[in-house]
């Protein structure tokens, strides 16, 4: 048997199958640049089951080169070919170049194992990927009668919410949104203080999940207030549902000429980055531009140059791109095909809020069929790098699941315990703390009605409608325990 023969065999006696459930091309490039690519491999293993086309180009390149894994041509050019079904970079050259060398027999060979691969590529990422439910596909979302919520919140009438002796929340840089996960500003200023979130609208209306995405300066008060006055119910025809949302909080919804006069080293500093990307575009300086763009409007030199530059980055491989072109896409409710694809194309990268997005799509998007162990999968892969809002969503899963299969009560409360700290003041918290009481091998009736009345009690104070949890509550103390009930 030729050696190209017995490369193809060793590849078909391979089976896919999932070491761990955290993707993480992103570090997997880090790993390669340092030369790591024993570490590479692996992950760039993970993400091309995906069908992550920038991790199928690498495993080829590697495979063709030697670069921690023995060098095998067979190999090689199926991972590019995955990737030139694709379109990346120049993988269909490379093809060309390994193809000319062949016998006609070897060739013929490899098209039947390509063809092979590719359809056990696309069988396992069944397991993983969104479907669409394209009945829903033309109909919209309203909120509260209204078809969009609104974006740039005031709050000079909410001068009891502002204390002055909090420490000034300083930051990273803009450069941080390129690979990572860091994604607050490098500029330090005084009051006032701006900030921009992205938040899931719970359907009474409720501000959910919290992510700073720019902020600088006394930014706490804002919060503060945000999270206390509900917004639009989201509705789908005449079904309550969850959506997500984008807002300007503070000087976010100045113009120029306010930030220039009050806010001046944060106006310069938006001036940086436009000179950055005319005088030496880059995908990192133009990315930068467009989040720039993003979080001040004014700066758009004609209507559409946001997105635009967000689409063209992300058609050329810039991760944060894909995310947020997607979820811009799907904000405003149109081409949610191609926002579910974008968001989707981000999570692949393992981009740990566009893959707790996607958790939430699989969960509550009326435009994409409802798939709990699929969402489990990508809230555990963004829990695996930190997201604790991932996390939280992991343990409610595990603890509540329809399909009982996902249930997994001490993995919950691992979850629960890791995030303590931090979400002690989320009733959502205290209320999957009170249901693993109630679950776990030494159930505790008492703390989990104490953890469910202070749920209760938290909630309400939020705003929360907790008509759901009152019920059960209910139920709990006229004796009537089941799983059945949650």
């Amino acid at each position: 048997m030729s050696c190209f023969k017995k490369c193809l065999a060793a590849l078909l006696a391979g089976a896919l199958s999932f070491n761990s459930f955290a993707v993480n091309v992103l570090k997997a490039n880090t790993e390669f640049k340092k030369g790591n690519h024993a570490v590479a491999l692996p992950l760039y293993e993970e993400g091309a089951k995906l069908g992550n086309a920038h991790a199928q180009y690498q495993l080829g390149i590697m495979h063709l080169k030697g670069l921690g894994v023995e060098s095998n041509t067979a190999s090689s050019l199926i991972y590019l070919s995955l990737a030139a079904d694709q379109r990346y970079h120049n993988a269909l050259s490379i093809i060309a170049q390994i193809r000319s060398s062949l016998d006609e027999h070897d060739l013929s060979l490899l098209d039947s194992t390509i063809e092979e691969e590719r359809v056990v590529h696309q069988n396992y990422q069944i397991q993983f990927l969104p479907e669409l439910n394209r009945h829903n596909i033309d109909e919209t979302v309203t909120f509260g009668g209204e078809n969009a919520l609104t974006q740039k919140v005031y709050f000079e009438e909410l001068v009891e919410f502002q204390n002055f002796d909090d420490e000034l929340e300083n930051s990273g840089g803009f450069d941080d949104f390129g690979g990572g996960e860091s994604l607050d500003v490098a500029i330090v200023v005084n009051n006032p203080g701006f900030m921009v979130v992205e938040n899931d609208v719970a359907s009474d209306g409720s501000v959910r999940y919290i992510r700073e995405i720019q902020k600088s300066g006394n930014t706490r008060r804002f919060l503060d207030a945000y999270k206390l006055f509900p917004l639009g119910e989201p509705e789908f025809g005449d079904k309550s549902i969850e959506f997500v949302h984008r807002a300007y909080l503070g000087a976010a919804v100045n113009d120029q000429f306010y930030l220039n006069n009050n806010l001046p080293k944060l106006y310069k500093e938006t001036r940086r980055i436009l000179r950055a990307a005319k005088n030496k575009p880059s995908l990192e300086t133009l990315y930068q531009y467009a989040m720039a763009l993003v979080i001040f409007p004014w700066m758009e030199n004609e209507d559409g140059e946001t997105e635009s530059l967000l689409k063209q980055l992300a058609e050329k491989g810039h991760p944060g791109a894909m995310y947020e072109y997607g979820l811009q896409l799907y904000i405003q409710q149109k081409e949610i095909s191609e926002a579910v694809r974008w968001i989707t194309n981000a999570s692949k990268y393992g981009l740990s809020r566009a893959e707790y997005r996607l958790g939430k799509l699989l969960q509550t998007s009326p435009w994409v069929v409802s798939d709990e162990k699929k969402a489990l999968f990508w809230f555990e892969s963004a829990a695996e790098k930190g997201d604790e809002a991932a996390s939280l969503h992991v343990a409610k899963i595990k603890l509540t699941a329809a399909d009982k299969t996902l249930r997994d009560v001490s993995g919950a409360i691992q979850h629960l315990e890791d995030i303590a700290s931090s979400q002690n003041l989320n009733p959502e918290y205290q209320y999957l703390l009170s249901i693993s009481y109630r679950l776990r091998p030494e159930r505790d009736f008492k703390k989990s009605v104490a953890l469910l009345e202070k749920a209760i009690s938290m909630g309400m104070r939020t705003n929360w409608d907790t008509s759901e949890w009152q019920a059960l509550l209910a139920r709990m103390l006229q004796g009537n325990i089941s799983v059945t009930d949650l």
